[in-house]
């Protein structure tokens, strides 16, 4: 579009260049025809001419201009073009060395790695080195010490041959001395010579056996000390193979740092090169921003300029009013200044135009630089949400493994602890029951008293105590008896009478109780409908304890069996589960110590 747009005010330009001429040669017509007006006017029309081709140049120049700010302005959006396409290559080659420096440190750390390994395996295989010529060296010593023990048995053994010769040799010749007189001289000397012959014989015989015995001995020291050397040899060449391993692992490693650095140095070479094509950028806007001005400049002043020559030629064409012809004249030449008023108008459009390109163009600029800044804002702030969210991480886990140790000891503290209101219970009911034994067993066996609590308050008797269970707390025997389940076997003789006594006691006290919040009930819900007492069951049967601990089923032996009677009566009423429901808040522990602050693992019981 803008090569169109110059070639369309090239040709304007022509076209007006032309109508100039055009008017130049009617004004010689005129001047022609009008010889007697023109003596008089010559000065006039002299200058008028010299104004026309001043104002002709001016516009040429002012053509030549506008061709060159058109050269500017293509040379500049060439610019831009190059820049846009330099900033993506380098925005793609800084990426591709952040990949690389990535992919490097990532060997590096993997190479560090491997070289911990090696050197790991390398101190490992070094010590077990070490251990075997250790253990060579003591082996080796210990044949040293057994052949010279050898040695010494072979020295030993030679004296002790010689000595044994001679004494044979001495005891011969005094033989031969003492039967000279008896035998004759042939035979004198024959038998002793042979005893010596075979003497002589065994004695190198057993010399011969010895020395191969100490050759076997010298053969096998050698193959040990060659067995030592081979392995010394291998040892040596293994940790030899390991240290170069080594080396090289250190120097690959110096080798990657030394491309991480230069990878580090080329992107601050990129960076500071980027930098400088912004400022170089920048200072060829601000040159091309001040042509721009000074070209506005000239062209206000050509149109003050040509103000003034349409003032001057308003006065010529009064001066020559007279003449019809020059009067015409004259209004081509105004018709002609419009135009070029006109054409100056364009020019100045297309300068505002470019002015504008220009302003897009940095504007755009100034958008790519805004969105680079801010997706370096916005991969900061990704690090410093991992790094917080690595430190949350850690804070947490610490947290969870002190509450975990935290819940490890309540857990082993609760075996220790038992319910507040059983306590309470089995106070007030000893205390109503005028000290009864039977309570009083059941207080030490639930409480786990020591044997010294049982005989300083007299209780330690093994009698009936579970039946007492169901008058105290008022709960199922079967229940109690995973509460006192480590005696069960003591009472089975006397089950059945307390059960008949006991169970009698607690229908009784379950039908008062019924009877008194019935007529509480009745007395307080006069005033409601039937419907909504006909909706709400009045009873419940409790399948398990109010207790939040159920460790204590089936499993456990109880020591009285239900009876039917027990089973059809034994439904508490609908206050007891409204009591119940204040459970939590009532809750409490008391620690089972003894006085003393001994306890046995026999009597320790869990929180009920």
């Amino acid at each position: 579009m803008s090569a169109l747009e110059s070639d369309a005010i090239q040709s304007e330009m022509e076209i007006k260049h032309s109508n100039l001429q055009g008017n130049h040669q009617e004004l010689g017509d005129l001047v022609d025809g009008n010889t007697t007006v023109a003596v008089q006017h010559a000065p006039e029309i002299q200058k008028l001419r010299l104004e026309l081709e001043q104002e002709h140049n001016q516009l040429a120049n002012i053509q030549l201009k506008f061709q060159e700010e058109q050269r500017f302005n293509k040379s500049f959006q060439e610019e831009l073009n190059i820049l846009k396409l330099e900033r993506d290559r380098t925005s793609k080659e800084m990426n591709k060395i952040h990949n690389e420096l990535n992919e490097k440190v990532s060997e590096i750390k993997h190479l560090e790695l491997e070289l911990t390994r090696r050197e790991n395996e390398g101190g490992v295989a070094v010590d077990s080195l070490k251990r075997l010529i250790k253990t060579l060296e003591k082996e080796n010593t210990t044949l040293k010490m057994e052949r010279t023990e050898i040695e010494a048995e072979l020295e030993n053994s030679r004296k002790s041959f010689t000595d044994k010769m001679m004494l044979d040799a001495s005891h011969i010749q005094k033989k031969d001395s003492s039967s000279v007189g008896d035998m004759p001289e042939h035979s004198k000397s024959f038998p002793g010579k042979e005893e010596m012959e075979r003497s002589l014989q065994n004695l190198s015989k057993d010399l011969k056996e010895t020395q191969q015995d100490r050759d076997k001995v010298v053969q096998e020291l050698n193959r040990l000390k060659q067995h030592l050397l081979e392995k010394a040899s291998e040892d040596s060449d293994k940790m030899d193979e390991d240290s170069k391993i080594i080396e090289e692992l250190r120097d690959s490693n110096n080798y990657l740092r030394a491309q991480v650095s230069h990878l580090d140095r080329t992107l601050k070479q990129a960076l500071a090169s980027q930098e400088e094509l912004k400022m170089a950028n920048d200072s060829e806007i601000l040159k091309s921003k001040e042509a721009i001005n000074d070209l506005n400049k000239k062209l206000a002043n050509c149109m003050s300029t040509i103000d003034a020559k349409n003032i001057e030629l308003l006065n010529l064409q009064t001066a020559l009013g007279q003449y019809y012809a020059e009067i015409e004249a004259m209004e081509h030449l105004e018709r002609e200044l419009a135009h070029a008023r006109e054409e100056i108008a364009k020019l100045s459009q297309l300068l505002k135009e470019a002015d504008h390109r220009a302003d897009v163009s940095r504007n755009e600029k100034e958008e790519i630089l805004g969105k680079l800044s801010q997706s370096e804002k916005v991969q900061t702030e990704w690090r410093s949400r991992v790094t917080k969210l690595e430190d949350d991480n850690a804070k947490l886990r610490k947290v969870l493994e002190q509450s975990m140790t935290r819940l490890n000891r309540m857990s082993i503290d609760s075996d220790y602890l038992v319910d507040r209101r059983i306590v309470i219970k089995l106070l007030v009911t000893y205390f109503q029951r005028n000290h009864s034994r039977e309570v009083l067993d059941l207080m030490v066996r639930m409480l786990g008293f020591s044997d010294e609590d049982k005989q300083r308050i007299g209780g330690a008797q093994h009698g009936s105590g579970k039946g007492v269970v169901r008058g105290v707390l008022g709960l199922p025997s079967r229940l109690v008896g995973g509460l006192l389940g480590g005696n069960s076997t003591d009472t089975a003789a006397n089950a059945g009478s307390d059960n008949q006594s006991f169970a009698d006691l607690w229908v009784d006290f379950l039908l008062k109780e019924t009877e008194e919040r019935e007529k509480r009930e009745s007395s307080e819900n006069t005033g409601k409908a039937m419907e909504n007492s006909s909706d709400k069951s009045p009873y419940t049967i409790p399948v398990t304890p109010p207790f939040s601990n159920r460790r204590f089923d089936a499993g456990t032996p109880s020591a009285f069996q239900i009876t039917p009677t027990n089973q059809n009566i034994s439904r508490p009423p609908r206050g007891y589960f409204q009591h119940s429901e204040h459970f939590d808040s009532e809750f409490s522990t008391v620690p089972l110590t003894s006085s003393d602050g001994k306890t046995t693992s026999s009597n320790q019981h869990p929180r009920y």
